[in-house]
Formats: structure tokens, sequence, C-alpha cells
């Protein structure tokens, strides 16, 4: 792991300066090191620095394509190897993750950011359409030959009535993924930001400041995030956090198909951290995420309902 010390060389080195303090942030789930740096001249700068020698390659690139199309993202100040990895410095984006500001948004603050995020997406989807599907930089061909095959084979084995929670859970997350397998076998490779949910979404004065964490775009159906953003809002925010998940659905305004999707990506999120807690055998993280899948299921069997 990079100490303060090196980072603050890295930052030496790149721009010539000597920063006056860096700050690790602890508040990642990316992987990489961040830091923010304080410069003489009062500026701050965010360092990120990757185990991975190409982690940063097509980062400039990608926010180049972004800031064309009007999207608020950092500028790229330097880059090159930290050791056996490497590092790139961006201009400091001011505000924190909306998922520590959601909870104290006014419900027309909500609609604000809901209205802003949902612009920079379709802002993205006016992107050239992708030659695959799935993860890559902008421009770049991803790896899967159709958006369903992201999702594996449907299974069709039945769930036994005294199975664990979770596999019963799984068992009705199936019968929504055959319901609407024949959506997801027509969805094109449009490009869209898979990560802009409740993190990654910078938030200051209850207004959006940017987003971040633009590595990789993903093809395909840009109505993925929406659902996984509910799913998080239920497990991470839950009542307080409601309307924002209720806004975003309306800004997007999807047909019914498109809606019948937002409930299966919020179930398969729902129950992909529900697992995820169990493996790790967090029994305080299982007690809150049990009920918020429960929910995000009971959502997508309910037609008549959205949240």
């Amino acid at each position: 792991m990079i100490s303060d010390d090196q980072a603050a060389g890295l930052v030496q080195t790149a721009l010539q300066v000597q920063p006056c303090s860096v700050v690790r942030q602890t508040l990642t789930e990316s992987g990489n090191a961040i830091f923010r740096a304080l410069l003489p001249d009062g500026r701050s700068v965010a360092l990120r620095v990757s185990p991975h020698p190409g982690g940063f390659n097509r980062t400039p690139r990608n926010l180049d394509f972004l800031r064309e199309l009007g999207l608020p993202v950092a500028t790229v100040l330097g880059a090159g190897r930290a050791g056996a990895g490497s590092f790139i410095i961006l201009s400091w984006i001011p505000g924190r993750d909306l998922l520590y500001e959601l909870a104290g948004l006014s419900p027309e603050q909500m609609t604000g950011v809901a209205q802003a995020v949902t612009r920079c997406q379709k802002q993205v989807g006016t992107l050239p359409e992708g030659t695959g599907f799935g993860w890559a930089p902008i421009g770049q061909r991803a790896g899967a030959a159709s958006w369903t095959e992201l999702f594996g084979a449907p299974a069709t084995d039945p769930v036994a009535a005294d199975a664990p929670v979770l596999e019963r859970l799984r068992g009705r997350l199936r019968e929504q993924r055959r319901a609407v397998e024949a959506y997801l076998a027509r969805v094109r490779p449009v490009c869209f930001l898979d990560d802009l949910t409740l993190r990654n979404v910078l938030v200051d004065g209850g207004a959006l400041q940017g987003i971040i964490d633009l590595d990789t775009v993903c093809y395909g159906d840009p109505l993925l995030c929406i659902g996984s953003t509910l799913a998080l809002i239920a497990a991470e925010v839950g009542e307080a956090g409601r309307f924002y998940g209720e806004e975003l659905v309306r800004c997007w305004n999807p047909d019914a198909e498109g809606l019948r999707a937002i409930r299966f990506y919020a179930a398969l999120w729902s129950i992909g951290l529900l697992s995820a807690a169990e493996a790790a055998g967090d029994g305080g993280r299982v007690r809150i995420l049990a009920p918020a899948a429960e929910a995000m299921l009971r959502l997508g069997e309910d037609p008549g309902k959205l949240a």
C-alpha cells in the first residue's frame, strides 16, 4: 500500500510543486488508493493510485469524450507509473457521494439530482453503439456477444420449499428473469455509465457537482443503472431515499417492458448484495439486506407498484 509520503512525492514530481498536505480518502471501493492533496495556491487535486501498471491508460480518453458531451468530469493534470502500479492526478470536484447526502436532500433537490443524472446518461447514450456488450473503455470492444449473456444461462431447476432463504429468493429472481428474457435479448449495446448510482455522483449544496471513477463504461441497457440504484437505496438509505428512486424512474420514463427490466435489475442487485454479505459471514449486514432483497422482489412481482 502506498504511504502518504509516497503520495506526496508523486504529486510533487508530476506537478513540480510540494503539496501542503495529502489526506487519504477512505470511502472507496475501487481497489485504488485515493488522496486529496492541497497545493500552495489553495487548489486541491485528487491522486488515484492503482496497483496495476495500466490502471489508468484509458481514463484520459474517456474523460475527453465525456467532457465533450458536456458532462461534469475532472481534468487530468498528470499521470504515470507508481512503482509496479500507476497513478493519475485529477482536478478536485467538491462534494460527497450521493450515498452520504441523499437522506438530507429536500424533494426538490432529489428531483434536481435525478434530472441531472438522467441528462448525463442520455448524453452518454448518444455515443456510437459498441461492438460488444459489457465493460470497456469508450470506443473499445466489450467482451460479450449479447446483453443477456452477461447474466448467465437462465436456470430452470426448482427450489425446494425448505431451501435456505437466499436460495428461495434466487428462485423467485429466476422467475422474473424468464419474464424479461425476451427484452434482454433485444437490448442494443448502448453506451452508459454503470457506476453512476449512489456512488460516483458527487453532490454539494444539494446539487450535482460532478461524476467520478470513469475508467470504463458499459455497453448494454442503461436501465441497469436505475435498477442498481434502487437496490442501493433500499439497502443503504431506506425510506429517506425512496423519492429519489421514484424520480429517477420518472425522469427516464421507461415503457412497460423497460419498467419490468428495471425491477429485475433491482432484485438482481439486491440479491447480489445479500449473497456477498452471507459469504462474508456478516450477520448484521444480512439482517439489513434480506428485507431489502425481499422488497425488491415484491416490487417486480407486483405490476401495480413502483416502490
